[in-house]
């Protein structure tokens, strides 16, 4: 599929700006402006959109102008790159917080004697209560990560801690 124009997501926007306009015509100046192009795709879009040229002037009627916009933008080809954007946008936002979350570094820590099943320190296991002190998120992100440590490496003393039997 080819690429999509620059504008396209913009029509909303460049419609509102057109309507406000009390001009009976659209300039290649006006096009450039409204639509983020340069002066030779200016004058395209100004052919495309039924523009003419008046002397060394190009101008399009503002009402056709408008109302061409208006059915692009009710259209499939605007609905489908407008939901393709949403939809990258959204993968772009869980990558962030997935690199965000992959920056925190969570400290090993050997725990103290007297903690149970291998446990952390701050952290009681007993049976039907686990009970975690930390003083940040990265503190209780590195406790839980040795909640998991820790019944990965004896499952059964932990199973057993929880007051569960096999």
């Amino acid at each position: 599929m080819p690429a999509q124009p620059q504008w396209l997501l913009r029509i909303p926007r460049i419609v509102e700006e057109l309507a406000a306009l009390d001009t009976p015509v659209v300039d290649r100046a006006s096009i450039e402006r409204l639509f983020g192009v340069r002066r030779r795709r200016a004058i395209h879009l100004l052919g495309a959109f039924g523009g003419y040229q008046a002397g060394r002037t190009f101008l399009v009627d503002r009402e056709a102008l408008l109302e061409q916009l208006r059915a692009v933008a009710a259209g499939e080809r605007f609905d489908f790159e407008k939901r393709r954007r949403e939809r990258l946008a959204a993968k772009l936002e869980r990558v962030r917080k997935h690199l965000e979350a992959a920056r925190v570094t969570i400290a090993s820590s050997s725990p103290l004697p007297g903690e149970t099943a291998g446990l952390p320190p701050g952290v009681r296991l007993e049976p039907g209560c686990l009970t975690i002190e930390f003083r940040g998120v990265e503190e209780l992100l590195a406790r839980l990560y040795g909640i998991a440590q820790a019944a990965a490496e004896d499952f059964a003393r932990f199973q057993s801690a929880a007051g569960e039997d096999k």
